[in-house]
């Protein structure tokens, strides 16, 4: 009796308020706080205070609160499992189970057990996350466990850490200053890197046992309040098997989030490629396609797609002093997702940053892509080799590389650059604390995997050829300036080549930079009757080339497109001379002489002929026809790391990846802006756009391309009735102008779509003449038709 009281106290907080005062003082006399879990404790320590009460109140209260609780149970969808089906469901408890020492075999079994600390699901008593990472704001090193460290929280509540030494150092009178920043010494305060963070748990409202909220995907975002009901897996498989509940329309997944130009290609085409894989291996088995496993559920996203402005930094641009190189560049930044669906959840698999720069953008950045950075994890299903005996996961991430070049190439981009280095270990480049399991790849295994990935983009004709940066502009036989290195944000070698410009200042004053360069040294190195300030550039290419080579195969050039010989640019269509002995020689118009012969390098004179080439094979313009998207977590990799471990979403087992990623696309659904392309077009916000909107584009977009009859319905949830829609509206005599309910639903819907779609070819009903006409001159006048 006793325990059922303090159940209902810790969980149904709608009892607390009509209890005695008496039975409320005494209740926390029959509890042992300590044989609590502590996420379990404050449960107990915010328990709401009210007044004594006489009977009719306590009566007028328990109704009240019984018609409440009628209402707060409709509030479903607290938990993923809530929109489980029975096989789900089972999947989930048995993925859990060996853990639990109650489950054999496929059989759903609860083992019952009188310690309370103990999750009904995994059978564990306490999980703690992997501690927070704290670096230092002076030397930006992260703070080992069990130091001593300062911290304080400055005007505009930004938290500012710093380990033992740098505090000491970084103490000027009574303030403490580094790097711009300076802070009161009296604010911070001393502190021990020895945090321990509890996994949290939840109660359930019909068997009252206790659960992690990982272990039952529970997003306590969406029940602030506490009101709203939480059934546990056990007990909605009873419900479901009983026929007392039928689970939730399909949860919002990935496949919600809005689709672009450039996802629906990589996406498409990871598909095709997958198929035609499962064929090869299904011939060399000798089975049907059908019976051999496959990849199932895969999801690519755009989360991210923004414009922004690079700004040079000033002691690379006080180096070219005769030379009109640009102050700042724009480009976009893009992050590009993989989710598959594993144990009936959208797991995050994959992620790349990159930054496209057009052709708008000035010398030497016009028409590069960078991909910045790359992240996966290895849950990826089923765990097979293809038929050349790579991994299946290595051949989708591959796809997914290869499918994004193909899509720049053909947008009109020229070079892709990538830097080949693998994480340090400990640290994690996108998503935040990877599996034990998962091993770092060293930098040489690393290179050979993106030198596969260019092989098969070179078969396909996507890639022409690819060098690498050194070999490129540091080779002894190529005088380069700076002048003509790409600058991209957050890239190694700007980095480098700023430092280098910082330590030649600093050991050298003034004109003394030019007297490390003498006339033998330059004549030496191929340059002759150089003009003073050149000097400083050619000596930052010699270190910086010095620097590089030792590591030259980590920073890789991709040219998309054919490269002159003479001036290393991309030709345009005007046309091109090649050599048909030697593979990699061509000459565009501008650098062609009237020599017909060209020699070799082996000394042989070789003819070079015209190669005809299409008009559009690289388009005059790389403008991006996608939407702008926007959301805050995905910012930069900082914020989205800062934001995973903030909220200890970690990647490190299956079960918080799941858990991990349902919150981050809860997060999105909430977050995510969408506004019209760079065309110039007004821009329109779509800030706040909830999840059921999110979702009506998905049901509107399939339902105009569905062909389900009577005989063979849609499964899709939410397809009969847009389709019963737009028949109604075919058949309509009322119409909007009438004032029809209906009619006006539905064009709201195609007026949404509308809004964000930029497919030229798009099916969805009347969204063309939308386009053209507006929704109001259409809905006034024109019928919708129907599939």
């Amino acid at each position: 009796m006793i325990g059922n009281i303090i159940k209902s106290f810790m969980c149904k907080r709608n009892l607390a308020p009509i209890l005695h005062d008496k039975e409320r003082n005494g209740f926390r006399s029959y509890i042992n706080e300590a044989d609590l879990p502590p996420s379990k404790r404050k449960r107990l320590e915010n328990l709401p205070v009210c007044s004594k009460k006489n009977k009719t109140e306590i009566s007028n209260e328990i109704t009240s609160s019984a018609r409440n609780d009628l209402t707060d149970r409709k509030r479903l969808g607290i938990s993923m499992t809530d929109y489980f089906s029975i096989e789900q469901l089972k999947d989930h408890i048995h993925n859990l189970s060996h853990y639990n020492q109650g489950s054999t075999g496929n059989t759903i079994v609860r083992s019952v057990s009188e310690n309370v600390n103990v999750c009904q699901l995994c059978g564990i008593d306490k999980l703690v996350f992997v501690p927070t990472p704290i670096y230092c704001s002076s030397c930006c090193k992260c703070i080992k466990r069990n130091l001593i460290y300062y911290w304080a929280v400055d005007e505009a509540d930004g938290r500012h850490c710093f380990c033992t030494k740098c505090f000491r150092k970084c103490c000027v009178d009574d303030n403490v200053s580094s790097q711009g920043l300076s802070i009161s010494k009296n604010k911070f305060q001393k502190a021990k890197n020895n945090d321990r963070n509890e996994e949290p748990w939840v109660q359930c409202d019909k068997c009252e046992c206790w659960q992690h909220q990982i272990c039952a995907l529970y997003n306590a975002k969406k029940d602030l309040e506490g009101q709203a009901e939480y059934i546990c897996p056990f007990c909605r498989l009873k419900e479901i098997e009983a026929g007392e509940h039928v689970s939730l329309p399909v949860s919002i997944g990935a496949q919600d989030l809005p689709r672009t130009m450039l996802s629906d290609h990589i996406e498409q085409r990871l598909f095709r490629r997958l198929e035609l894989e499962r064929n090869e291996r299904a011939k060399l088995s000798g089975h049907d396609a059908n019976e051999v496993p496959g990849a199932a559920d895969l999801i690519v996203r755009v989360v991210l797609s923004v414009n922004r402005n690079l700004r040079v930094n000033q002691q690379f641009l006080d180096i070219f002093h005769n030379e009109d190189y640009p102050p700042e560049f724009q480009y976009k930044s893009k992050v590009i997702l993989l989710f598959q669906k594993i144990g009936g959840v959208d797991v995050c698999l994959f992620g790349m940053y990159v930054q496209e720069l057009g052709s708008e953008c000035a010398p030497p950045n016009r028409r590069c892509v960078y991909i910045s950075y790359l992240d996966s994890i290895n849950y990826f299903k089923p765990d097979i080799q293809t038929v050349k005996g790579e991994a299946l996961r290595t051949f989708v991430y591959h796809e997914i590389l290869i499918g994004y070049m193909d899509y720049c190439k053909k947008r009109g981009f020229t070079t892709c650059y990538l830097w080949a280095c693998p994480s340090i270990k400990g640290e994690d480049y996108i998503l935040y604390c990877h599996p034990k399991s998962q091993k770092t790849p060293k930098p040489e295994k690393l290179r050979l995997w993106y030198k596969s990935m260019l092989r098969k983009a070179s078969e396909e004709d996507i890639v022409v050829n690819y060098t690498n940066l050194y070999d490129h502009f540091f080779a002894p036989s190529i005088r380069n300036s700076a002048a003509h290195l790409p600058y991209f944000d957050g890239d190694y070698w700007s980095g480098a080549a700023e430092e280098i410009i910082r330590n030649i200042e600093t050991e050298n004053r003034g004109d003394k930079v030019k007297k490390l360069m003498t006339k033998s040294t330059l004549k030496a190195i191929g340059h002759d009757n150089v003009y003073a300030d050149a000097t400083k550039d050619i000596l930052v290419m010699q270190k910086l080339g010095q620097t590089i080579l030792p590591v030259k195969e980590e920073f890789i050039i991709v040219n998309l497109h054919v490269v002159c010989t003479n001036c290393q640019q991309a030709i345009p269509s005007e046309g091109r001379w090649s050599c048909k002995q030697c593979k990699n020689f061509h000459i565009c118009a501008k650098c062609l002489t009237l020599q017909k012969t060209h020699t070799s390098s082996n000394g042989e004179e070789h003819l070079r002929s015209e190669v005809v080439m299409d008009e559009d094979d690289i388009p005059a313009s790389t403008e991006d026809q996608d939407a702008i998207i926007e959301n805050d977590i995905f910012e930069n990799r900082h914020s989205f790391l800062s934001f995973c471990e903030k909220n200890h979403y970690q990647f490190d087992s299956l079960r918080r990846a799941k858990h991990s990623s349902m919150m981050i696309l809860d997060h999105l659904y909430n977050n995510i802006r969408l506004s019209r392309t760079d065309s110039g077009f007004e821009k329109e916000q779509f800030e706040g756009q909830g999840p059921l909107k999110v979702k009506l584009m998905g049901v509107l977009v399939h339902a105009s391309q569905c062909r389900a009859t009577l005989s063979n319905p849609c499964s899709f949830s939410g397809c009969i009735k847009i389709r019963e829609l737009f028949q109604h509206v075919s058949r309509c005599s009322v119409r909007v102008t009438g004032g029809c309910a209906l009619c006006r639903k539905i064009w709201s819907l195609l007026h949404w779509h509308s809004q964000t779609c930029q497919d030229t070819s798009c099916l969805v009903l009347r969204c063309k003449d939308i386009k053209k006409h507006g929704v109001a001159t259409l809905r006034s006048g024109f019928p919708i038709g129907h599939p």
